[in-house]
């Protein structure tokens, strides 16, 4: 399966190995196979998309922000009985897929007020949560921020979540350096732009996600939820930028289209 991944089949069990290192002077490559899961928000995730999932084998799997909600109930609604189910299908669904999952965003109760919260789960176990610091103007007065940015750590480096309007705060960015996040993983609610020219989303993707790159010195993964009768003002976006150039973009004809996207990125880390 290449130097991604490596499996041992022994008496019917399945042993996963961790991303297989390449070495050039004091630099390790390492080849880190992600998903961005770009569908329509709200809704079950199928058997067979589990399966095509299951057989890329991924280390990550990056859902849109405010995937994991009960369209009753909407993106700024929630329960109790709810938001544990929800991050019970996270959880369920990294044991499945024996990888991390990052949990596209939930509305969250705690504290007595509502977040919009990342939940992280690797092969059945937590590794941790994030809450959005930086507001969409229609989550004001709704959704509290979070108060501090954070750093995961899974396959021996770190890594990171920015939420949607995080990444227009080079503070984000600046924070993600100095911890050193090798990758960052952005669920996105992105709104449709009438009359938008092409050129002008390229340049917004340099403007916002390879300016952020070069400031974090990372490489980012902007997952996006595709238009639906729940939300039919989605633009579904979703790329993969270093601070060089976007690896990856959804094309424009492709922007309502519910896709599975496989890729394979090269991320850097200090061999010392």
């Amino acid at each position: 399966m290449g130097d991604a991944h490596a499996c041992i089949i022994s008496c019917g069990m399945f042993v996963w190995v961790a991303p297989m290192p390449v070495y050039i002077g004091l630099i390790m490559i390492k080849n880190i196979r992600v998903i961005l899961y770009q569908k329509s928000l709200g809704i079950p995730i199928t058997k067979s998309d589990i399966k095509s999932m299951h057989e890329f084998s991924p280390h990550f799997v990056c859902f849109p922000e405010y995937f994991f909600v009960n369209q009753r109930l909407g993106n700024h609604g929630q329960s109790m009985h709810n938001q544990k189910l929800q991050i019970k299908r996270i959880k369920l669904l990294s044991k499945s897929l024996n990888s991390v999952i990052i949990g596209g965003t939930m509305p969250e109760l705690a504290d007595g007020v509502m977040y919009n919260t990342t939940y992280l789960y690797q092969n059945g176990e937590e590794l941790g949560f994030y809450r959005k610091k930086n507001l969409f103007f229609a989550e004001v007065g709704t959704i509290t921020p979070g108060d501090k940015f954070k750093i995961f750590n899974a396959y021996g480096f770190n890594f990171g979540v920015l939420i949607c309007a995080d990444v227009f705060h080079d503070e984000s960015f600046i924070f993600m350096k100095e911890h050193g996040a090798k990758i960052i993983f952005s669920p996105t609610f992105s709104l449709f732009k009438k009359n938008e020219s092409i050129d002008e989303k390229y340049k917004r993707d340099n403007d916002i996600y390879i300016r952020g790159a070069n400031i974090a010195d990372s490489t980012i993964v902007k997952v996006c939820g595709v238009s639906s009768e729940y939300k039919p003002f989605l633009q579904a976006r979703s790329l993969i930028a270093n601070k060089n150039e976007v690896l990856y973009r959804v094309k424009p004809e492709e922007e309502h289209t519910e896709m599975i996207i496989k890729q394979e990125v090269k991320i850097n880390i200090d061999a010392n």
